[in-house]
């Protein structure tokens, strides 16, 4: 082969080999998609019928929330979409009146956007009225409630006024409006209670007429 031949084909293999190293690195990779951070979502809602103090909301068992008033409330802790909730009460109100207070919409998980949807509403505790009779003997004798509600009792023992449900908090007053014949009845109060759900607040005693208790 001469000189010239071979200066030719190695030229050829030069722009040969140029060209396949141009075009066999292809595409570079795009860079990675910044990290967005998590934007923080409140957890609130609102409550209602609040007209004692003490209630204290807890958000996750954890996050504690004293709330004061009737209104919006917004948990000072923030949670990231996709996050668990529940909103539970912690401590339900109980001066200068026991309240009750349920959660309505109080857990879920988060979605994209803020929770304001739950709702905390609280009722006043109320209670029956009942006492005690002892010593009686025969018909006519006629308790009477704030006044108004009339009870015959016919036996010794515990008693309750029917249908009737004081909220805490409220005045009563229990008095005898009638006695049985030839009895003498004497009424006073007592402090203690049947149970959770009825208040034993008086304690009446009757006796013959001319006895002396």
């Amino acid at each position: 082969m001469t000189r010239f031949t071979q200066t030719v084909i190695a030229a050829w293999a030069g722009i040969v080999i140029a060209g396949l190293s141009g075009c066999g690195g292809g595409e570079k990779a795009p860079p990675p998609a910044p990290v967005v951070a998590a934007v923080p979502l409140t957890i609130g809602g609102s409550v209602t019928g609040l007209t004692g103090n003490g209630l204290v909301i807890q958000l996750n068992g954890a996050n504690d929330l004293a709330v004061s008033a009737n209104g919006k409330f917004n948990f000072p802790k923030n949670l990231t979409k996709g996050s668990a909730y529940s909103v539970t009460v912690k401590v339900a109100p109980f001066s200068p009146v026991k309240q009750s207070c349920t959660v309505a919409q109080g857990s879920g998980t988060i979605a994209a956007a803020a929770i304001s949807n739950v709702t905390i509403n609280c009722t006043t505790d109320s209670y029956a009225i009942g006492g005690t009779v002892s010593g009686l003997a025969g018909k006519g004798l006629v308790l009477q409630l704030n006044g108004a509600t009339d009870l015959a009792i016919a036996t010794n023992g515990k008693f309750i006024f029917p249908g009737m449900r004081l909220p805490d908090g409220s005045d009563y007053n229990v008095a005898i409006k009638s006695t049985p014949a030839k009895r003498k009845c004497t009424i006073k109060p007592v402090s203690a209670a049947f149970d959770k759900d009825t208040l034993n607040i008086v304690s009446v005693t009757c006796s013959a007429k001319g006895r002396r208790k």
